[in-house]
Formats: C-alpha cells, structure tokens, sequence
C-alpha cells in the first residue's frame, strides 16, 4: 500500500468516532463519493433466504434509475417481471399486463417505501437519513453502511439495511422483521446523460 494510501487509512479510523456522531457530516461524506448520473443502467442478483426454505431464492434481472423521475427493476430469470415506480405510484406487470397498481394518495404507507427505494437504489444518503439511524465504516476507496429504520412505518417490517460501495452502491442487504433476508448485488453499472432508446418516457 502507498504511503498516502496508508495515511489515508488512519484518517479514516481515527475520525470514526466524529462521523458516528455528526451525522451530517457522514451524510456529506458519503454523498461526496458516490456519482450522481441523471440515469443509472446495471444488472442484479436477488438471493432471497426464507425460513423455513435450505435454498436461497435467487433472480437475476437489470435496472434503470432516472434520478428524481422513477425506478423500472426488470426481473428476467426464473420468472420474467416488470417492477415500476414512481414517486406517486408502484405497478407490477408479468408479460405486459399489470398484475397489481398503488397509487400513494391512496396508501400512506407507500409514499415511505417509495422514498426508501428511491433513495436506496439512487444512493440518496440525505434521505436516508431522516429514515434510519446511520452507522459507518469509511475505507479510502469503500464504504459500508448500517441502516436502523427510525420510523414506525418501516420498523413494522424492517430490522436494518445494509450498504456497501465506491462511486456506486455495489451491495445491498435488507433484512425484514419476518426472518426474510435479501441480498442484492450490482454489477455493469453504467452511469449516463440522458435515457437509452426507448426509455424517454419511461416514468412519464
């Protein structure tokens, strides 16, 4: 390791206390990190544990996030899916036909998960933060990051979330008061100006 990677390295845990305690300086820090494309292209793999199952579920598929606009998570193995949303509204589809529709006027509820998977899968840190309790570990390239859920309506079903990254957030875990836990690795991220063919009016 060079000498200023090294020295780097001891910054990093010798300020650890402070970024526990200041959040919003652990905010700025990981927000200054990460890129921030207008639209996020990657593939997923989904390994979902159940108890009670040996095996882990597992799907694959690839995702587009068009910042402050919509998610669109494309399940394409075992079973092809479509999953949309928007700030207002989450809808389901299997071989074009939607299978089920929530709008958030009508759903409280929804408008917190929303923001949750906005700002998970666009690594929104600041949002993050007025939803769970923050605790991290910075590295001079990496980051990770344990998520508490603050608010009532996501610890009904949440007991943390992880994160981990660089310039992108490589891996996420969430696991669910359930017992459920999903692990979800990003790869071929492509960070773009504008949205690929097709996918003007994609969340419009």
């Amino acid at each position: 390791m060079k000498r200023r990677d090294l020295l780097t390295a001891a910054v990093a845990v010798a300020a650890w206390p402070a970024w526990a305690e200041d959040s919003a300086a652990l905010v700025r820090e990981l927000q200054s990190r990460l890129t921030q494309p207008a639209w996020l292209h990657g593939e997923f793999e989904q390994r979902k544990e159940v108890p009670g199952f040996k095996k882990p579920l597992v799907s694959h598929g690839d995702f587009v996030v068009a910042r402050g606009k919509g998610v669109l998570w494309r399940t394409r193995q075992p079973f092809a899916s479509e999953l949309r949303l928007t700030r207002e509204q989450v809808r389901a589809s299997q071989n074009g036909v939607t299978s089920f529709q929530l709008d958030a006027s009508r759903e409280p509820a929804l408008r917190t998960i929303n923001t949750l998977m906005f700002a998970l899968l666009n690594g929104d840190m600041a949002s993050l933060a007025e939803l769970f309790t923050l605790q991290a570990q910075l590295q001079p390239k990496t980051w990770q990051l344990s998520l508490t859920p603050r608010q009532p309506a996501l610890q009904q079903f949440l007991q943390r979330v992880e994160l981990e990254g660089d310039a992108f957030v490589r891996r996420l875990v969430i696991a669910e008061t359930s017992g459920d836990r999903s692990s979800i690795a990003f790869s071929n991220l492509r960070a773009d100006a504008a949205p690929g063919a097709g996918e003007a009016g994609l969340f419009e």
